[in-house]
């Protein structure tokens, strides 16, 4: 059972800081809560407790664990948020009230009540994206001890939990409590193909032990005969993952052979295992990348540079496949700094610029696509179902095309945009102005539905045109052209 020394412990041995509040904070919690007790039996204080570790495991800085042992005190006890301030300041009490729902409120129906409170959620990211951290520690938690609920109570909130937390996660880029999120969800949503796909990477991973070991050391050794010092760790995919993997390969292979009954075979998925090779800097990568090249036989399709130009939640690393005795491996090459982003996202990157957090927020809702796209529909839609569901189905939809700009940056839209809609997300002059559009160095209509890595350049001078609203996928550019069209 976690206890605030295991707390203190963790945020000294991952050098944070602030121990002496956050055992302020903890006594506070202790004694608020005291006389309440989980469906477990447990004593409340353990739920906060747990979330603090969780938070202080993924490198979150005071205040947020701080917010995270006091985040169920106002909600449930009679402290108020002023009272919260006038002890641990504005921030604390600014991400507690972030992630408190909403009480003293007249709602219709409890579907009213949930979108109201995962709208004030999502609200709350560009206000302080913290909160997103607390409410994935809080609700990783309640997932691991969601056994003592009913059985109707565990899969609406593992649906929820697919449905809200591991899309927030994911763009936060909090990986470790992502892949956790899925895996509980998936467990309690489908046990049976949560079992037969664990038995499947389980024996799978037995059959190919041997060849996993060879790797891990011949590359590990190849590397250093090289001047390329590195640390190697085997990572296994985790039982969700494979299982959407297995699903996504199925329907592509039935989609070309038309043959619903061929089964795509676990030994498919190219990255069920994958070795990390940490390096000292980011030269050693690209130095990392030729050596493994020329050692495996790989599958160059596979090679991916994600460090000249990093995905949309800000990870980077190199990626490589290769063929050991029929077992597909991919390697992710990366420096130190940039695997611990791949685990802990936004809440190490903020810890390691080692800067005001007010000042590293700015940076974030500048750099991340997220919290601009999440801002602009907050402004656009006021009320909460609406919002609620333009941000499911346009930012934590499944399926997603990324495409390159000139200046070789990431832009993610929903499947199935245009051209149009990127020029929009771009710059709205950009889009008032958009007359050609090339793609890949060709020009190609401005309807074009646009695919993965498909690199757009614009050609300005013209102005919106009438099917353009029949050619967007995304509400920024249907808003805009609307905009357009009630001027003229």
């Amino acid at each position: 059972m976690i206890t605030i020394d295991d707390v203190l412990a963790k945020v000294k041995e991952n050098k944070i800081g602030g121990e002496e509040v956050i055992k302020k904070a903890y006594l506070l919690a202790e004694k608020l809560h005291e006389g309440q007790f989980r469906q477990s039996g447990d004593a409340y204080i353990t739920h906060p407790l747990n979330v603090s570790y969780i938070l202080a495991s993924t490198y979150n800085d005071t205040e947020t664990i701080v917010a995270g042992l006091l985040h169920d005190t106002v909600e449930d006890t009679d402290i108020t948020l002023s009272e919260i301030e006038s002890i641990f300041g504005s921030s604390v009490a600014r991400l507690v009230d972030g992630v408190s729902k909403l009480k003293g409120l007249n709602f219709s129906s409890k579907s009213e009540k949930v979108e109201a409170n995962t709208a004030k959620i999502l609200r709350a990211v560009n206000d302080d994206i913290r909160d997103v951290s607390i409410k994935c520690a809080d609700r990783l938690h309640n997932m691991e001890t969601i056994g003592f609920k009913s059985l109707f109570k565990q899969k609406e909130n593992a649906l929820e939990t697919i449905d809200l937390y591991v899309p927030l996660a994911y763009r936060i880029g909090i990986y470790e409590i992502k892949k956790r999120l899925e895996d509980l969800s998936f467990k309690v949503l489908n046990p049976l193909e949560y079992e037969d796909t664990y038995r499947k990477i389980n024996d799978y991973f037995n059959e190919n032990k041997k060849t996993l070991d060879y790797v891990v050391y011949n590359t590990e050794k190849v590397l250093k005969s090289n001047g390329i010092d590195c640390v190697i760790k085997l990572r296994i995919k985790e039982v969700y993952s494979t299982y959407k993997k297995l699903l996504k390969l199925n329907k592509r292979q039935n989609h070309f052979n038309m043959i619903d009954n061929d089964f795509v075979s676990i030994n498919s998925i190219h990255d069920l295992f994958a070795i990390k090779i940490i390096t000292d800097d980011y030269l050693d990568c690209y130095k990392a990348l030729g050596v493994i090249n020329n050692e495996y036989l790989v599958d160059t399709s596979r090679i991916k540079d994600f460090i000249a130009v990093s995905k949309t939640n800000f990870y980077k690393s190199l990626h490589t496949v290769f063929c050991v005795n029929d077992c597909l491996v991919q390697a992710q090459i990366r420096t130190k700094e940039m695997d611990m982003m791949d685990s802990y996202g936004l809440p190490y990157y903020i810890y390691s610029k080692n800067r005001p957090f007010s000042e590293v927020q700015d940076e974030i809702r500048e750099k991340l696509q997220f919290c601009k796209d999440l801002n602009f529909l907050s402004e656009y839609f006021e009320r909460n179902d609406l919002y609620v569901e333009k941000v499911k189905k346009e930012l934590f939809a499944n399926e997603k095309v990324y495409v390159k700009n000139k200046n070789n940056k990431t832009i993610e839209l929903p499947l199935g945009s245009t051209p149009i809609d990127l020029a929009f997300i771009e710059d709205e002059n950009i889009g008032y102005n958009l007359s050609r559009v090339v793609v890949n160095g060709i020009e190609v209509p401005l309807d074009y539905e646009l695919k993965n890595n498909d690199r757009v350049s614009f050609i300005l001078g013209g102005t919106p045109l009438d099917y353009w609203l029949d050619s967007v996928k995304t509400t920024r550019a249907k808003e805009k052209i609307l905009e357009y069209k009630q001027l003229l």
